[in-house]
């Protein structure tokens, strides 16, 4: 079976908006009814990258980050020697208004702009070169799980609450919460060393602690570099 290379959700034959359930019944049909899995006759490149596919989507951090890469426009042009080129310098792209508290936003937008209502930054996120060749399950962007409290603001004029951070990168964040949050909802997320938006894209609970996951909108890092956005590769 040819597989589609450029698109994991191609790869799983389901549409971008898929819920959970439905990408992993499609991939145990792959693997089993159609007999994809190498153990059953399938071709054991297709059933690795079928495999990579529903490792990303069914992660809902990894699959948040993979969806704000896929809106990113294409092509950054690699050089001769094998190496990534550097990602072209974005432009700030103006946001009409403040997506937190709706307040209009000024007309130009700096690494530091805040809302001038809200005081939630405005800047996105900042943008980073891609690594060539990267092996199954590394991310493209560096990450970082901690176990620091930050504050959380689930909405606009809503009480600040405290929330632990779980995971955070250049595209995505988790926290585990005291209360459950709506999918789409912006959220804001403040600790010592930054101050993020985000929109959650999931929100489970197992009962007794509440999990989300949000893609990031606008970012202020206090440090450029750092433990919190820089690893060691």
């Amino acid at each position: 079976m040819g597989v589609n290379r450029r698109n994991y959700y191609r790869i799983l034959h389901v549409q971008p908006e898929a819920p959970d359930q439905v990408i992993t019944a499609s991939y145990r049909t792959m693997m089993s009814k159609l007999r994809l899995h190498p153990d059953l006759g399938g071709d054991t490149a297709n059933a690795a990258l079928i495999n990579e596919a529903y490792a990303v989507l069914s992660d809902p951090a990894r699959r948040a980050a993979y969806d704000l890469q896929q809106r990113r426009p294409k092509g950054a042009e690699r050089s001769r020697s094998g190496e990534a080129a550097a990602a072209p310098a974005r432009k700030p792209v103006v946001p009409p208004q403040c997506p937190f508290c709706r307040a209009g936003a000024p007309r130009e937008i700096q690494a530091n702009t805040r809302c001038h209502q809200c005081n939630s930054p405005l800047a996105p996120p900042p943008a980073l070169p891609l690594k060539r060749n990267e092996l199954f399950g590394r991310r493209t962007v560096p990450r970082m799980s901690r176990s620091d409290t930050v504050t959380l603001i689930a909405g606009w004029q809503t009480p600040a609450r405290t929330a632990q951070l779980r995971d955070l990168s250049m595209t995505g964040v988790s926290v585990i919460a005291d209360i459950k949050i709506e999918a789409q909802q912006v959220i804001r997320v403040i600790a010592p060393l930054f101050d993020i938006l985000a929109t959650v894209v999931s929100c489970r609970t197992d009962g007794r602690r509440v999990e989300v996951h949000a893609s990031l909108l606008h970012a202020i890092f206090m440090r450029p570099k750092g433990v919190v956005v820089c690893v060691k590769t």
